[in-house]
Protein backbone atom coordinates (compact mmCIF):
# COMPACT_ATOMS: atom_id res chain seq x y z
CA UNK A 1 0.00 0.00 0.00
CA UNK A 2 2.82 2.60 0.97
CA UNK A 3 4.49 1.52 -2.53
CA UNK A 4 1.66 2.05 -4.42
CA UNK A 5 0.96 5.69 -2.95
CA UNK A 6 4.61 6.74 -3.07
CA UNK A 7 4.39 5.69 -7.10
CA UNK A 8 1.11 7.95 -7.00
CA UNK A 9 2.83 10.88 -5.65
CA UNK A 10 5.50 9.85 -8.17
CA UNK A 11 3.14 10.42 -10.88
CA UNK A 12 1.36 13.31 -9.46
CA UNK A 13 5.10 15.11 -9.97
CA UNK A 14 4.80 14.38 -13.39
CA UNK A 15 1.25 15.68 -13.72
CA UNK A 16 1.26 18.60 -11.15
CA UNK A 17 0.44 20.57 -13.69
CA UNK A 18 -2.91 19.16 -14.69
CA UNK A 19 -3.47 18.73 -10.78
CA UNK A 20 -4.14 21.11 -8.30
CA UNK A 21 -2.88 19.40 -5.55
CA UNK A 22 -1.42 15.70 -5.06
CA UNK A 23 -3.76 12.86 -4.16
CA UNK A 24 -5.17 12.63 -0.82
CA UNK A 25 -3.39 10.45 2.33
CA UNK A 26 -6.09 7.52 3.62
CA UNK A 27 -6.52 6.21 6.99
CA UNK A 28 -5.50 2.76 5.67
CA UNK A 29 -1.66 4.10 4.44
CA UNK A 30 -1.41 6.02 7.32
CA UNK A 31 -1.94 3.16 9.77
CA UNK A 32 -0.08 0.75 7.37
CA UNK A 33 3.19 3.54 7.39
CA UNK A 34 2.92 4.03 10.96
CA UNK A 35 3.54 -0.06 11.42
CA UNK A 36 6.05 -0.15 8.67
CA UNK A 37 7.89 3.26 9.30
CA UNK A 38 7.73 4.56 12.77
CA UNK A 39 10.95 5.16 14.30
CA UNK A 40 10.09 3.32 17.72
CA UNK A 41 8.29 0.55 16.11
CA UNK A 42 11.30 -0.21 14.36
CA UNK A 43 13.72 0.25 17.38
CA UNK A 44 11.14 -2.50 19.49
CA UNK A 45 11.49 -4.58 16.33
CA UNK A 46 14.93 -4.68 16.65
CA UNK A 47 14.96 -5.51 20.33
CA UNK A 48 12.55 -9.14 19.16
CA UNK A 49 15.39 -9.61 16.46
CA UNK A 50 18.04 -8.54 19.14
CA UNK A 51 16.96 -11.47 21.31
CA UNK A 52 16.35 -14.18 18.80
CA UNK A 53 20.20 -13.71 17.59
CA UNK A 54 20.46 -14.34 21.99
CA UNK A 55 18.42 -17.31 20.73
CA UNK A 56 20.34 -18.50 18.01
CA UNK A 57 22.98 -18.03 19.64
CA UNK A 58 22.39 -20.22 22.77
CA UNK A 59 20.85 -22.99 20.90
CA UNK A 60 23.98 -23.23 18.64
CA UNK A 61 25.02 -25.84 21.13
CA UNK A 62 22.70 -28.25 19.25
CA UNK A 63 24.12 -28.04 16.08
CA UNK A 64 28.18 -29.28 15.51
CA UNK A 65 31.20 -27.45 16.69
CA UNK A 66 33.85 -28.17 14.51
CA UNK A 67 37.42 -27.23 14.87
CA UNK A 68 40.98 -27.76 13.35
CA UNK A 69 43.92 -28.08 15.92
CA UNK A 70 47.78 -28.45 14.36
CA UNK A 71 50.75 -28.45 17.10
CA UNK A 72 54.46 -28.05 16.87
CA UNK A 73 57.23 -28.46 19.45
CA UNK A 74 60.89 -28.73 19.80
CA UNK A 75 62.99 -29.85 23.03
CA UNK A 76 66.45 -30.67 23.85
CA UNK A 77 66.98 -34.40 24.84
CA UNK A 78 69.38 -33.66 27.36
CA UNK A 79 70.06 -30.95 30.34
CA UNK A 80 73.80 -30.06 29.82
CA UNK A 81 75.00 -32.12 26.87
CA UNK A 82 74.50 -31.40 23.51
CA UNK A 83 72.14 -33.57 21.55
CA UNK A 84 69.90 -32.56 18.37
CA UNK A 85 66.53 -31.45 19.73
CA UNK A 86 63.22 -33.39 19.19
CA UNK A 87 60.68 -32.09 17.16
CA UNK A 88 57.15 -33.14 17.76
CA UNK A 89 54.48 -32.06 15.36
CA UNK A 90 50.81 -33.33 14.81
CA UNK A 91 47.10 -31.76 13.55
CA UNK A 92 43.80 -33.09 14.34
CA UNK A 93 40.59 -32.40 13.58
CA UNK A 94 37.60 -31.96 16.16
CA UNK A 95 33.87 -32.84 16.06
CA UNK A 96 31.86 -31.66 19.58
CA UNK A 97 28.03 -32.30 19.01
CA UNK A 98 25.05 -32.08 21.63
CA UNK A 99 22.73 -34.80 20.62
CA UNK A 100 19.61 -34.35 23.15
CA UNK A 101 18.79 -33.18 26.34
CA UNK A 102 16.40 -33.84 28.58
CA UNK A 103 14.88 -33.14 32.24
CA UNK A 104 13.71 -29.34 33.57
CA UNK A 105 14.60 -26.99 30.71
CA UNK A 106 18.19 -25.01 30.81
CA UNK A 107 18.32 -22.15 32.60
CA UNK A 108 19.59 -20.17 29.00
CA UNK A 109 16.56 -21.44 27.51
CA UNK A 110 14.21 -20.47 30.44
CA UNK A 111 15.59 -17.28 30.52
CA UNK A 112 15.45 -16.54 26.51
CA UNK A 113 11.85 -17.39 25.80
CA UNK A 114 11.61 -14.79 29.18
CA UNK A 115 13.25 -11.75 27.07
CA UNK A 116 11.32 -12.99 24.23
CA UNK A 117 7.93 -12.62 26.10
CA UNK A 118 8.54 -9.22 27.27
CA UNK A 119 10.15 -7.66 23.90
CA UNK A 120 7.20 -9.09 21.80
CA UNK A 121 4.61 -7.74 24.12
CA UNK A 122 6.35 -4.62 24.35
CA UNK A 123 6.39 -4.53 20.75
CA UNK A 124 2.24 -5.14 20.84
CA UNK A 125 1.51 -2.78 23.39
CA UNK A 126 2.99 0.03 21.04
CA UNK A 127 1.57 -1.59 17.72
CA UNK A 128 -2.28 -1.07 19.59
CA UNK A 129 -0.53 2.72 21.02
CA UNK A 130 1.03 3.78 17.72
CA UNK A 131 -2.51 2.89 15.75
CA UNK A 132 -4.70 4.36 18.08
CA UNK A 133 -2.30 7.46 18.41
CA UNK A 134 -2.62 7.75 14.51
CA UNK A 135 -6.63 7.18 14.36
CA UNK A 136 -6.91 9.83 16.74
CA UNK A 137 -4.85 12.62 14.96
CA UNK A 138 -6.12 11.58 11.76
CA UNK A 139 -9.21 12.35 12.50
CA UNK A 140 -8.34 15.39 14.24
CA UNK A 141 -7.08 17.00 11.28
CA UNK A 142 -10.32 15.51 9.60
CA UNK A 143 -12.75 17.47 12.65
CA UNK A 144 -10.22 20.91 12.55
CA UNK A 145 -10.90 20.97 8.43
CA UNK A 146 -14.53 20.48 9.25
CA UNK A 147 -14.82 23.34 12.12
CA UNK A 148 -12.50 25.34 9.61
CA UNK A 149 -15.49 25.08 7.14
CA UNK A 150 -18.01 26.05 9.41
CA UNK A 151 -15.90 29.11 11.16
CA UNK A 152 -15.66 30.34 7.59
CA UNK A 153 -19.64 29.82 6.52
CA UNK A 154 -19.97 31.62 9.62
CA UNK A 155 -17.25 34.61 8.95
CA UNK A 156 -18.97 35.23 5.11
CA UNK A 157 -22.25 35.60 6.98
CA UNK A 158 -20.67 37.76 9.33
CA UNK A 159 -19.40 39.71 6.82
CA UNK A 160 -22.20 39.23 5.18
CA UNK A 161 -24.13 41.57 7.96
CA UNK A 162 -20.91 43.84 8.30
CA UNK A 163 -21.39 44.81 4.56
CA UNK A 164 -24.82 45.69 5.40
CA UNK A 165 -24.14 47.70 8.73
CA UNK A 166 -21.49 49.45 6.56
CA UNK A 167 -23.73 50.59 3.91
CA UNK A 168 -26.48 51.61 6.24
CA UNK A 169 -23.86 53.43 8.83
CA UNK A 170 -22.72 55.34 5.63
CA UNK A 171 -26.39 56.66 5.05
CA UNK A 172 -27.11 57.00 8.38
CA UNK A 173 -29.06 54.47 9.32
CA UNK A 174 -27.25 52.63 11.84
CA UNK A 175 -24.72 53.87 14.95
CA UNK A 176 -20.98 53.44 14.59
CA UNK A 177 -21.82 50.79 17.57
CA UNK A 178 -23.63 48.79 15.28
CA UNK A 179 -21.17 48.90 12.79
CA UNK A 180 -18.22 48.49 15.43
CA UNK A 181 -20.32 45.15 16.56
CA UNK A 182 -20.35 43.81 13.16
CA UNK A 183 -16.70 44.50 12.81
CA UNK A 184 -16.25 41.95 16.17
CA UNK A 185 -17.96 39.47 15.47
CA UNK A 186 -15.97 39.13 11.87
CA UNK A 187 -12.74 39.56 13.93
CA UNK A 188 -14.11 36.92 16.67
CA UNK A 189 -14.22 34.45 13.53
CA UNK A 190 -10.89 35.34 11.81
CA UNK A 191 -9.17 34.99 15.51
CA UNK A 192 -11.07 31.27 16.14
CA UNK A 193 -10.10 30.57 12.06
CA UNK A 194 -6.65 31.05 12.80
CA UNK A 195 -6.48 29.17 15.91
CA UNK A 196 -7.86 26.41 13.79
CA UNK A 197 -5.23 26.85 11.22
CA UNK A 198 -2.19 26.50 13.28
CA UNK A 199 -3.77 23.54 15.38
CA UNK A 200 -4.48 21.41 12.44
CA UNK A 201 -1.56 21.91 10.70
CA UNK A 202 0.39 21.24 14.16
CA UNK A 203 -2.07 17.83 14.27
CA UNK A 204 -1.27 16.86 10.63
CA UNK A 205 3.16 17.54 11.28
CA UNK A 206 2.37 15.64 14.44
CA UNK A 207 0.57 12.47 12.12
CA UNK A 208 3.18 12.48 9.46
CA UNK A 209 6.06 11.77 12.21
CA UNK A 210 4.23 8.97 13.58
CA UNK A 211 3.68 7.55 10.39
CA UNK A 212 7.44 8.19 9.43
CA UNK A 213 6.94 10.34 6.45
CA UNK A 214 8.84 13.83 5.72
CA UNK A 215 7.28 16.67 7.35
CA UNK A 216 5.33 18.91 4.56
CA UNK A 217 2.20 20.81 5.02
CA UNK A 218 0.44 20.39 1.69
CA UNK A 219 -1.18 17.59 2.77
CA UNK A 220 -4.66 15.87 2.23
CA UNK A 221 -6.43 13.99 3.91
CA UNK A 222 -9.10 11.29 2.85
CA UNK A 223 -12.43 12.14 4.69
CA UNK A 224 -13.72 8.72 6.84
CA UNK A 225 -16.66 8.00 9.00
CA UNK A 226 -15.85 9.03 12.68
CA UNK A 227 -17.93 7.08 14.70
CA UNK A 228 -17.90 3.36 15.03
CA UNK A 229 -20.54 0.77 16.47
CA UNK A 230 -19.86 -1.79 18.39
CA UNK A 231 -21.65 -3.24 21.73
CA UNK A 232 -20.25 -3.48 24.78
CA UNK A 233 -19.95 -7.14 24.55
CA UNK A 234 -18.33 -6.98 21.71
CA UNK A 235 -15.40 -4.63 22.66
CA UNK A 236 -14.85 -6.22 25.98
CA UNK A 237 -14.49 -10.25 23.74
CA UNK A 238 -11.95 -8.29 21.57
CA UNK A 239 -9.91 -6.78 24.54
CA UNK A 240 -10.00 -9.99 26.16
CA UNK A 241 -8.43 -11.33 23.23
CA UNK A 242 -5.93 -8.79 22.62
CA UNK A 243 -4.99 -7.51 25.73
CA UNK A 244 -1.11 -7.70 26.17
CA UNK A 245 -0.34 -7.75 29.81
CA UNK A 246 -3.15 -11.01 29.64
CA UNK A 247 -1.71 -12.69 26.75
CA UNK A 248 1.33 -12.17 28.83
CA UNK A 249 0.57 -13.57 32.18
CA UNK A 250 -1.17 -16.65 29.95
CA UNK A 251 2.13 -17.35 28.96
CA UNK A 252 3.62 -16.57 32.87
CA UNK A 253 0.96 -19.17 34.16
CA UNK A 254 1.85 -21.83 31.26
CA UNK A 255 5.87 -21.51 32.07
CA UNK A 256 5.13 -21.70 35.99
CA UNK A 257 2.99 -24.87 35.88
CA UNK A 258 5.73 -26.51 33.47
CA UNK A 259 8.31 -25.31 36.22
CA UNK A 260 5.90 -26.79 39.33
CA UNK A 261 5.77 -30.29 37.21
CA UNK A 262 9.31 -30.06 36.75
CA UNK A 263 10.33 -30.38 40.25
CA UNK A 264 9.60 -33.86 40.61
CA UNK A 265 13.06 -34.55 38.56
CA UNK A 266 14.41 -33.51 41.78
CA UNK A 267 13.97 -37.43 43.08
CA UNK A 268 15.44 -38.41 39.81
CA UNK A 269 18.97 -39.72 40.30
CA UNK A 270 21.89 -37.83 38.97
CA UNK A 271 23.97 -39.90 35.60
CA UNK A 272 27.28 -39.59 34.71
CA UNK A 273 27.71 -42.14 31.64
CA UNK A 274 30.76 -42.05 29.20
CA UNK A 275 32.19 -44.47 26.63
CA UNK A 276 34.33 -44.50 23.41
CA UNK A 277 36.78 -45.88 21.32
CA UNK A 278 40.28 -44.68 21.15
CA UNK A 279 43.32 -43.58 22.42
CA UNK A 280 45.57 -40.59 22.30
CA UNK A 281 44.34 -37.89 19.67
CA UNK A 282 42.25 -40.56 17.50
CA UNK A 283 39.35 -40.79 20.44
CA UNK A 284 35.17 -41.08 19.70
CA UNK A 285 33.39 -40.25 23.19
CA UNK A 286 29.78 -40.35 23.54
CA UNK A 287 28.80 -38.90 27.09
CA UNK A 288 26.05 -37.89 29.57
CA UNK A 289 26.57 -35.27 31.97
CA UNK A 290 24.34 -32.57 33.65
CA UNK A 291 24.45 -29.28 33.32
CA UNK A 292 22.53 -27.51 36.35
CA UNK A 293 19.00 -29.54 35.95
CA UNK A 294 19.41 -30.60 32.54
CA UNK A 295 20.96 -33.78 31.37
CA UNK A 296 22.21 -34.04 28.32
CA UNK A 297 23.73 -36.86 25.96
CA UNK A 298 26.86 -35.34 23.90
CA UNK A 299 29.06 -36.92 20.93
CA UNK A 300 32.84 -36.25 20.84
CA UNK A 301 35.52 -37.18 18.42
CA UNK A 302 38.66 -36.36 17.61
CA UNK A 303 40.54 -37.53 14.53
CA UNK A 304 44.15 -37.54 13.68
CA UNK A 305 45.02 -35.80 10.66
CA UNK A 306 48.65 -35.45 10.24
CA UNK A 307 51.58 -36.55 13.27
CA UNK A 308 55.63 -36.65 13.78
CA UNK A 309 56.30 -38.04 16.65
CA UNK A 310 59.47 -37.65 18.30
CA UNK A 311 62.38 -40.04 18.80
CA UNK A 312 61.67 -43.31 20.64
CA UNK A 313 57.84 -41.85 21.17
CA UNK A 314 55.46 -44.88 20.21
CA UNK A 315 52.03 -44.73 18.95
CA UNK A 316 49.69 -45.42 21.65
CA UNK A 317 46.85 -48.31 20.58
CA UNK A 318 43.31 -48.27 20.21
CA UNK A 319 41.26 -49.65 23.32
CA UNK A 320 37.62 -48.75 24.44
CA UNK A 321 36.80 -47.39 27.42
CA UNK A 322 33.19 -47.21 29.64
CA UNK A 323 32.30 -45.81 33.03
CA UNK A 324 28.90 -44.95 34.90
CA UNK A 325 27.65 -43.40 38.06
CA UNK A 326 24.42 -42.87 39.58
CA UNK A 327 23.27 -40.58 42.46
CA UNK A 328 20.35 -41.57 43.87
CA UNK A 329 19.08 -38.72 46.59
CA UNK A 330 16.95 -40.52 49.28
CA UNK A 331 15.78 -37.97 51.57
CA UNK A 332 17.44 -33.85 51.70
CA UNK A 333 15.39 -33.01 54.55
CA UNK A 334 12.02 -31.96 52.49
CA UNK A 335 13.67 -29.92 50.64
CA UNK A 336 12.21 -30.95 47.47
CA UNK A 337 8.22 -30.77 48.88
CA UNK A 338 9.49 -26.87 49.94
CA UNK A 339 10.59 -26.10 46.66
CA UNK A 340 7.27 -28.06 45.13
CA UNK A 341 5.06 -25.84 47.37
CA UNK A 342 6.67 -22.43 46.77
CA UNK A 343 6.49 -23.15 42.99
CA UNK A 344 2.82 -24.17 43.74
CA UNK A 345 1.69 -20.92 45.35
CA UNK A 346 3.82 -19.02 42.81
CA UNK A 347 1.19 -20.94 40.31
CA UNK A 348 -1.66 -19.58 42.13
CA UNK A 349 -0.44 -16.12 42.50
CA UNK A 350 0.12 -15.64 38.72
CA UNK A 351 -3.47 -17.50 37.80
CA UNK A 352 -4.91 -14.63 40.57
CA UNK A 353 -3.12 -11.94 38.80
CA UNK A 354 -4.84 -13.26 35.47
CA UNK A 355 -8.08 -13.23 36.76
CA UNK A 356 -7.76 -10.16 37.92
CA UNK A 357 -6.54 -8.61 35.12
CA UNK A 358 -9.06 -10.36 32.97
CA UNK A 359 -11.96 -8.31 35.59
CA UNK A 360 -9.83 -5.09 35.39
CA UNK A 361 -9.54 -5.13 31.85
CA UNK A 362 -13.50 -5.67 31.50
CA UNK A 363 -14.12 -2.96 33.79
CA UNK A 364 -11.47 -0.54 31.97
CA UNK A 365 -13.59 -1.58 28.56
CA UNK A 366 -16.53 -1.20 30.09
CA UNK A 367 -16.13 2.56 31.70
CA UNK A 368 -14.35 3.67 28.13
CA UNK A 369 -17.23 2.60 26.58
CA UNK A 370 -19.92 3.91 28.41
CA UNK A 371 -17.67 7.20 28.56
CA UNK A 372 -17.89 7.05 24.78
CA UNK A 373 -21.29 7.08 24.40
CA UNK A 374 -21.97 9.88 26.89
CA UNK A 375 -19.22 11.54 24.89
CA UNK A 376 -21.14 11.27 21.72
CA UNK A 377 -24.04 12.52 23.23
CA UNK A 378 -22.88 15.09 24.82
CA UNK A 379 -21.54 16.39 21.28
CA UNK A 380 -25.03 16.06 20.02
CA UNK A 381 -26.56 17.95 22.62
CA UNK A 382 -24.03 20.66 21.94
CA UNK A 383 -24.56 20.54 18.08
CA UNK A 384 -28.15 21.58 19.08
CA UNK A 385 -27.42 24.01 21.73
CA UNK A 386 -24.84 25.73 18.97
CA UNK A 387 -28.08 25.51 16.36
CA UNK A 388 -30.46 26.96 18.88
CA UNK A 389 -28.28 29.95 19.79
CA UNK A 390 -27.23 30.94 16.26
CA UNK A 391 -31.07 30.92 15.71
CA UNK A 392 -31.46 33.30 18.94
CA UNK A 393 -28.81 35.31 17.65
CA UNK A 394 -30.27 35.97 13.88
CA UNK A 395 -33.13 36.43 15.58
CA UNK A 396 -31.74 39.38 17.88
CA UNK A 397 -30.20 40.03 14.56
CA UNK A 398 -33.17 41.26 13.23
CA UNK A 399 -34.78 43.20 16.22
CA UNK A 400 -31.87 45.12 16.21
CA UNK A 401 -32.30 46.08 13.23
CA UNK A 402 -35.44 47.56 13.65
CA UNK A 403 -34.86 49.25 16.57
CA UNK A 404 -36.58 46.56 19.40
CA UNK A 405 -33.53 44.26 20.97
CA UNK A 406 -32.42 44.64 24.03
CA UNK A 407 -28.42 45.61 23.78
CA UNK A 408 -27.71 43.49 26.74
CA UNK A 409 -29.61 40.54 25.98
CA UNK A 410 -28.05 40.78 23.00
CA UNK A 411 -24.52 40.73 24.12
CA UNK A 412 -24.94 38.24 26.35
CA UNK A 413 -26.85 35.57 22.95
CA UNK A 414 -23.35 36.95 20.83
CA UNK A 415 -20.97 36.01 23.58
CA UNK A 416 -22.61 32.39 24.21
CA UNK A 417 -22.92 31.81 20.33
CA UNK A 418 -18.89 32.03 20.05
CA UNK A 419 -18.49 30.03 23.58
CA UNK A 420 -20.50 27.28 22.17
CA UNK A 421 -18.60 26.80 18.74
CA UNK A 422 -15.69 26.50 21.21
CA UNK A 423 -17.49 24.28 23.25
CA UNK A 424 -18.86 21.97 20.29
CA UNK A 425 -15.21 21.17 19.62
CA UNK A 426 -14.47 20.50 22.12
CA UNK A 427 -16.97 17.81 22.58
CA UNK A 428 -16.14 16.56 19.46
CA UNK A 429 -12.53 16.52 20.51
CA UNK A 430 -13.17 14.56 23.43
CA UNK A 431 -15.52 11.89 21.96
CA UNK A 432 -12.32 11.39 19.38
CA UNK A 433 -10.22 11.00 22.32
CA UNK A 434 -12.55 8.24 23.81
CA UNK A 435 -12.97 6.34 21.11
CA UNK A 436 -9.33 6.67 20.60
CA UNK A 437 -9.32 5.17 23.97
CA UNK A 438 -11.72 2.09 23.79
CA UNK A 439 -9.76 0.83 20.51
CA UNK A 440 -6.18 1.28 22.58
CA UNK A 441 -7.70 -0.82 25.45
CA UNK A 442 -9.37 -3.34 22.73
CA UNK A 443 -6.26 -3.57 20.60
CA UNK A 444 -8.76 -2.70 17.95
CA UNK A 445 -6.62 -3.02 14.09
CA UNK A 446 -8.64 -1.70 11.22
Amino acid sequence: MIKSYLGSLILWGFLAPCWAEPPPLTLAFCLDAALQQNRELLQAREQIALVKGDHLQVRSRFLPHLELTARAAARDSARFDWHPTQDHSSTQLHLAQRLFEFGPDALEDVRLREDLRQALSAYQARVYDLLSQVWEVYHLVLLHEEQLDRRRASRAGFQTLLDQQQARYEHRLATEEEKLSAELDVLEEDLAINKLERRRLDLLLELLRLIGQPLASAVVLEPVPRLFSLSVEEAIGTALANDVQIGLLRELVAEQRRATGEVFWEFSPDLAFAAGFGAGQNQTRLSLDKMGRTWGLNLDSQQRLQEQLAAGEERRQNRWFAGFEARLPLFEGGATLGRRAMEKARLRQLELRLQDARSARELEVRQAHRALTEASQQEQLQEQRVALIRRRLAIHQILKEKGQADESLFEQVRAQFFAAQDSLLGAQENTLHQQAQLRRLMGYLE
